[in-house]
């Protein structure tokens, strides 16, 4: 009896350990995308900066020579992508320093081992954040579970350093912003302002969470003196502008319009690329105005969107009930408690963004990542719905909680079936039609799996192989996080696919065999030899010379 109420008491503390012990186990696994580069040179690039300016010669010296070893690749100055900050990726740049890292390898698979524990611990910031709204551990639980479980979001938490980054801390920011608004202390505006700082030094966009908090603590008709509020306002501002300079080395200097050229940076991203949607090629400044809405549903499991989606139209019908009630309109306050506060705050959080993202015409593109921070104000949405659920009907509330479990498993089950190309999850609804219709692997981290394969069914006394690339993505990025024996077993060519062993396409090869002006063919003698396939849709194929068979 007393080992079950043990078990019982600490469920949910014994599911968040398994969690986190089997993503440590699971880091490994996961390839590395096209972008991961660029960010870890930005961290070592602004790293040079501040050893520069703080005279650490030492320092300054091992940095260069990193930057010099990367700089055979062609990347972008940082300087030119001032929308990207650098709170994740200059401190794991000095980390790769102080613990000794010193190959590409494992600086890259240290990176994804941080990157999944800055997302565990969002995990858990989130619980926590769901139950001080709630006080309920069922549905902070089903909240931390529809964050944990939505396959997608599970596999960008081992390697995407941008969006999965800045969603952990945009969490971390909500839940001391909600405790700022509650307890109005200095320490809660203390930590709301650090902790928004380091959310917006990853992503500008960011800066919608503290315009939204000062709104709504302002504006909220309690006993707080007025001249109390402006006092906390402006200090809670201070605090917040103080810690994004500090930690924002683009913004020390010509701080106002630095973070200005950001901010316009961020609101007409300047990406001129295609993006694959619905089987047509769209320039992606023209993304059309429910480009979110499509990818969210068909990339999300179903019952998790079907809460997510009542929960809005919930808190949409408290917040025009409560805007045109008498005794709203006479104290002029939009609820009557904080239940109901932070039920159209998280409302106000959701869809400010979606409805400047739409107004604004800003570039989206490769599914729905640059807003993946709406994900868990969303699923609070849905929260509120369950809670008011459970009070109205308890059977009803069962019922969807025993359906949500239902999808849960399905969920594990396909995270475990399509393991560690997670990244290429649609849902029931999209599986029929989504072949040549949709984006896929944009970010090459499947390629890693096509060249493993490749390597292990060649001779050992024919190797280095050749291989040319009909391929979106840059396979010379893969070879980043590969052991070097087994790189020095690769040679890339360029365009001179007669002269190769094997020429790697991806499915944008097979959507639109001219892309960006380019014209990839493949000449007869080469045949189809590998396919490597997710749910039916071919996310690689390599075709093999049959001049020069290779194969075991």
């Amino acid at each position: 009896m007393k080992s079950i109420n043990f078990f019982k008491d600490n469920f949910i503390y014994l599911l968040f350990t398994i969690y986190f012990f089997l993503g440590i186990f699971l880091v490994k696994d996961y390839g590395i995308t096209v972008d991961e580069e660029f960010h870890r040179y930005s961290g070592l690039y602004w790293l040079n900066y501040i050893a520069e300016i703080a005279h650490l010669d030492n320092l300054k010296l091992e940095v260069t020579q990193k930057l010099n070893e990367i700089s055979g690749h062609t990347l972008p100055n940082p300087k030119d992508f001032p929308f990207y900050g650098v709170t994740f990726d200059l401190p794991l740049a000095f980390f790769e320093f102080f613990f000794g890292i010193d190959n590409t390898r494992d600086a890259f698979l240290f990176r994804h081992l941080i990157n999944f524990i800055l997302f565990f611990i969002s995990t858990v910031v989130f619980f926590i954040l769901c139950n001080q709204i709630f006080q309920d551990k069922v549905l902070s639980l089903i909240g931390s579970l529809s964050l944990i479980l939505s396959p997608r979001i599970f596999a960008e938490s081992f390697y995407n350093p941008k969006d999965i980054i800045f969603m952990s801390l945009f969490i971390i920011a909500t839940l001391f912003s909600v405790k700022f608004l509650r307890d109005k202390n200095n320490s809660s505006i203390f930590l709301a302002a650090f902790f928004t700082s380091l959310a917006v030094g990853v992503r500008i966009v960011g800066i919608y969470l503290p315009l939204i908090t000062l709104f709504f603590f302002l504006f909220n008709t309690d006993n707080t003196n007025t001249k109390l509020k402006i006092f906390s306002s402006i200090k809670y501002l201070f605090l917040f502008l103080s810690f994004l300079v500090f930690l924002w080395p683009f913004l020390w200097e010509d701080t106002f319009s630095n973070l200005l050229v950001a901010f316009n940076e961020f609101k007409n991203y300047p990406w001129k690329g295609e993006i694959l949607y619905f089987g047509k090629f769209i320039n992606a400044e023209f993304t059309p105005w429910h480009y979110f809405f499509v990818w969210f549903l068909l990339t999300t499991p179903i019952i998790f969107s079907v809460i997510i989606i009542l929960g809005v139209i919930y808190t949409f019908f408290i917040f025009f009930r409560n805007l045109f009630q008498i005794e709203v309109i006479k104290n002029n306050n939009l609820w009557r408690e904080n239940y109901e506060m932070f039920c159209i705050f998280f409302l106000m959080v959701t869809i400010t963004p979606i409805l400047s993202v739409i107004l604004l015409n800003s570039t989206l593109y490769s599914g729905w990542r640059q807003l993946y921070f709406l994900y868990p104000p969303l699923i609070i949405l849905g929260l509120f719905f369950l809670n008011f659920l459970k009070k109205i009907n308890i059977k009803y509330f069962k019922i969807f909680v025993l359906i949500f479990s239902i999808q849960s498993f399905f969920s594990i089950y396909n995270i475990i079936k399509i393991h560690p190309h997670q990244h290429v999850y649609f849902n029931g609804l999209a599986n029929s039609f989504i072949k040549g219709e949709f984006a896929l692997d944009y970010w090459g981290v499947s390629n890693s799996q096509t060249l493993n394969h490749l390597l292990k069914n060649t001779n050992n006394d024919e190797f280095p192989i050749k291989i040319s690339s009909a391929s979106f993505t840059d396979l010379n990025k893969t070879k980043l996080i590969m052991k070097a024996a087994d790189a020095n077993k690769i040679n890339f060519i360029e365009d001179r696919h007669y002269e190769s062993d094997f020429i790697f396409t991806n499915y944008y090869y097979f959507t639109r065999p001219i892309y960006n002006k380019k014209r990839y063919t493949i000449p007869d003698y080469f045949k189809s030899y590998y396919k490597f396939e997710i749910n039916g849709n071919i996310i690689n194929e390599v075709f093999i010379n049959m001049k020069n068979i290779r194969k075991k």
